[in-house]
């Protein structure tokens, strides 16, 4: 049997025919880039997400970078990420801001705020939603905006908020192996303030506040016509989706929670993740990742170099120990198959596996 990670082939729970029959309709209209597809989806997502804008934009990582240059934060100004939000951060420096990184705890983020520190971006890695009301607390105490990346988040909730509806902005990537996935890049911003709305409105075309005049120094970044009318009908299916991969990590935990050697993921109180990823601890995961594969299970590491180990950031002046939790989690999180279609018998050879490798 062979099982993969995820699964963007199968046309999960919404039928082909409608995404074929959208696709005919967008090529037919025309209109490509900034039409009705888009103004229809971006009023259809705010209300899913509970906000009263969203802007779609060309990814997650750039819709990152317009979030921080629609807040006004410039070169001396520092934007506070997790070590081990590895996408993140490439958006946030590329916004031309100072980034400051943090490590596992809450402790861990007021340990990194400085007087030059304006923002935080906390990320709900794996579709799993942080502890928002601490974060919160924490962004008030010190004047800080509150950024959320959910990227891997469609539809998670915090105390029955829908993630990216509770910091100043939210950023979403729309990756094909998302929960809400195109069929090729695409990202969003939503808000609820209307000046950071008309900021990234104007951002992504060029800083454009009317044809052909800029007021900001602005990008690039479209959502197009074609990727905005699947995601409508895709949209449609995305709670039944995300009860999917709840149900599946439900079977997961009920069923793995005997394996001394892993560790499961912990369920913050208030919260209601969506399990795009369904992460586990693992003791000896380099060997359990060779043995899965060969058994023809695909696993996957997110992620396995924390940021401030990356090349690219060694300009940020961090070295190996500073930021040890991630370190330690890097080298023992393993991604187990996890998508809507994924069946019992795949999720029992899975665990059958992984039993097999600890116990014999």
């Amino acid at each position: 049997m062979r099982v993969p990670l995820t699964n963007v082939t199968v046309p999960n729970l919404f039928p082909s025919k409608l995404i074929l029959k959208v696709i005919d309709r967008v090529i037919s209209s025309g209109k490509y880039i900034l039409g009705p597809e888009l103004s229809l989806f971006e009023s259809e997502f705010s209300s899913f997400i509970g906000t009263k804008y969203c802007l779609g934009v060309a990814n997650g990582t750039e819709a990152l970078t317009l979030a921080v240059k629609a807040l006004g934060l410039g070169s001396k100004d520092e934007v506070i990420i997790s070590t081990n939000s590895y996408p993140t951060f490439f958006g946030v420096a590329n916004a031309g801001v100072r980034v400051r990184l943090y490590d596992i705890g809450l402790e861990s983020i007021n340990r990194a705020i400085s007087p030059h520190s304006k923002a935080v971006i906390v990320t709900h890695l794996y579709g799993q939603p942080e502890d928002l009301g601490e974060i919160i607390k924490i962004c008030r105490k010190y004047k800080l905006y509150l950024i959320e990346d959910c990227a891997q988040a469609h539809g998670a909730k915090y105390k029955r908020k829908v993630v990216g509806s509770v910091g100043e902005i939210g950023c979403f990537s729309f990756y094909p192996t998302k929960n809400l996935g195109a069929i090729g890049d695409g990202g969003a911003i939503v808000t609820s303030n209307k000046s950071l709305a008309l900021a990234v409105k104007a951002l992504r075309m060029y800083g454009e506040t009317s044809r052909y005049h800029s007021q900001y120094l602005g990008m690039n970044s479209r959502l197009d016509e074609l990727q905005a009318a699947i995601l409508r009908v895709k949209l449609k299916n995305l709670p039944t989706e995300n009860a999917a991969r709840q149900q599946a990590a439900q079977y997961y935990l009920s069923r793995l929670k005997y394996i001394m050697q892993v560790n499961l993921p912990q369920i913050l109180l208030h919260t209601t993740p969506v399990f795009h990823l369904f992460v586990i601890r693992a003791r000896h995961r380099n060997h359990l990742q060779k043995y899965l594969f060969k058994n023809g299970i695909i696993t996957g590491i997110h992620f396995p170099t924390p940021v401030h180990l990356q090349k690219s950031a060694a300009f940020l002046g961090y070295k190996k120990g500073d930021f040890p939790e991630s370190e330690k989690i890097s080298s023992e999180i393993l991604s187990l198959p996890i998508f809507p279609s994924i069946t019992k018998v795949q999720q029992d050879y899975v665990i059958e596996h992984i039993t097999r490798f600890y116990h014999g």
